[in-house]
């Protein structure tokens, strides 16, 4: 009797640790989750988010040479170099500019069309500054944007591989410059202090442009360095070029 007495307390007193074991786990689970089994697992990057970090920037493809099919003419499409002709190469730069976006895939523009766009770019710039005659990069630019509803975008100290990024992309470049500086041969001596021309392309030679200022400047080539050392926009608080003053206009369809 005795015997079965004392198995029967160890019994209960097995059971009463269990039960006492059991609720002090509950118990700490409910007061320090953190410590739970899933709360140590570590969580896996998504597979999009590996993807996306492993993608290097895109980098613009510039070819070896390049040349755009842009149409030409002289500021002075009709030979007749008075002063409203001698100044007029950033409107003949915007005219070939606008032509080439339209879809003009001729070699040379007519006489009579470019004539009537220089009055129309001449009257623009009267109301809108009162002046034609000599406009700044950023005049310029505005121009373009205003009456042929192109995309502009000034760079200052521009590099070589500004001007290729922008032809790489179809873009063109207009550059201001003293225009003496330039060493044009068909420039009639001593050559035009304020001057604009518009690059289209680029081989081992140089960079290919329509210069306005000659009716031989359709793929006139330059050299960079010839490029960036004449380039110089116009000021007009000293009524001339400032030589510190190198700004790229990059031309885009919008």
């Amino acid at each position: 009797m005795q015997r079965k007495l004392n198995i029967k307390r160890i019994l209960i007193f097995i059971a009463v640790a269990l039960i006492a074991t059991a609720s002090g786990f509950l118990i700490i689970a409910k007061k320090y989750p953190e410590m739970s089994v899933t709360s140590l697992k570590t969580e896996t990057p998504k597979q999009s988010e590996k993807v996306a970090e492993a993608i290097p920037n895109s980098k613009i493809v510039i070819p070896k040479s390049l040349l755009l099919p842009v149409p030409f003419t002289p500021q002075a499409p009709t030979a007749n170099w008075d002063e409203l002709h001698n100044e007029a190469c950033e409107e003949a730069v915007a005219i070939m500019a606008h032509e080439y976006f339209s879809g003009n895939t001729s070699s040379t523009l007519p006489p009579s069309l470019v004539e009537k766009e220089i009055s129309k770019i001449t009257e623009w710039f009267t109301k809108r500054f009162g002046y034609y005659l000599d406009t700044t990069s950023d005049e310029t630019a505005e121009m373009i944007r205003e009456l042929y509803d192109l995309d502009t975008n000034l760079i200052t100290n521009f590099s070589e591989t500004d001007i290729k990024e922008a032809l790489a992309q179809n873009k063109l470049v207009l550059i201001s410059f003293n225009g003496r500086l330039l060493g044009n041969p068909n420039y009639k001596s001593p050559g035009p202090i304020h001057h604009m021309l518009l690059i289209k392309g680029f081989n081992k030679e140089g960079y290919v442009t329509n210069d306005p200022g000659t009716r031989n400047g359709q793929g006139y080539t330059y050299d960079f360095e010839t490029l960036f050392n004449a380039a110089a926009d116009w000021d007009h608080s000293i009524k001339n070029v400032d030589l510190n003053k190198k700004i790229a206009i990059i031309v885009s369809a919008k």
